[in-house]
């Protein structure tokens, strides 16, 4: 059922007793995930804060060791609470819970910072299950979506290294009109922004064009485009692409 992830060393011992903070609307799911909790083997005490109310008054003194937060129970974007919760408070653990939360909705919260989630296809053993993984350092989530924050992680990483090679070829300036040319700007207003008069902007469009072995800023932008997108001749592939309607339309 989960991902067992290598133990954090951030989080310490179990404590005798798990201080869980609940914030959440008020429904049969919830209550019967309360009476689960409460009736475990291992020790854990439980409060719960109606949706809409305060958690303030609780991380005034001594903070719970887990919040259990119910989907869509913040103001604004879930994830983002998420991510100040952790940034404000970092012994806290943090688990997800809800109702028909799709695979990105999960790993948007569980990359925010989340140490797992709980669902309603969750038996009550699994709910104390991973409570206990997530106290203990590890995280509560089905392999898949593990797998596709990896797989996402790596895609973004790649795209940074891929990024960072180009600005190893080129100058300050290089780079600052390039990544004007992947806004759309003319070159009227790229000499504006960077403080630059036209000849020298189109004298680093030159050098750029020379670079990358290209008659212009077309070409520029999808010879960038193959050198930093995952996908292997994104080039090859729009040409593909325009090839196949102008046949569609015949």
């Amino acid at each position: 059922m989960s991902a067992q992830v290598k133990k954090d060393p951030a989080f310490g011992t179990l404590p005798a007793t798990i201080s869980v903070l609940i914030n959440a609307r008020r429904d049969f799911f919830l209550d019967g995930m309360i009476h689960i909790l409460e009736s475990a083997e291992i020790d854990i005490q439980v409060t719960c804060v109606e949706e809409g109310e305060s958690c303030a008054p609780y991380f005034t003194g001594e903070c719970p060791d887990l919040l259990l937060l119910q989907e869509k129970s913040t103001p604004g974007p879930f994830e983002n609470f998420v991510r100040e919760m952790v940034d404000g408070f970092p012994g806290l653990r943090i688990i997800a819970f809800g109702r028909s939360m799709t695979d990105d909705y999960l790993c948007r919260v569980i990359e925010a910072g989340a140490r797992g989630y709980i669902n309603e296809k969750m038996t009550g053993e699994h709910m104390v299950m991973a409570v206990d993984a997530v106290m203990q350092g590890r995280y509560w989530v089905e392999r898949h979506i593990m797998e596709q924050i990896i797989e996402d992680r790596s895609i973004v990483d790649g795209i940074h290294a891929r990024v960072n090679q180009l600005g190893d070829r080129l100058t300050t300036r290089e780079s600052e009109v390039l990544e004007l040319i992947m806004q759309g700007l003319s070159t009227g207003e790229i000499a504006e922004r960077i403080f630059l008069s036209h000849q020298g902007v189109k004298a680093h469009l030159t050098t750029l064009f020379r670079k990358f072995k290209v008659r212009n800023r077309a070409q520029l932008i999808l010879r960038v485009l193959d050198e930093v997108s995952p996908v292997e001749s994104i080039t090859g592939m729009m040409q593909q692409g325009l090839q196949a309607q102008r046949t569609a339309c015949r």
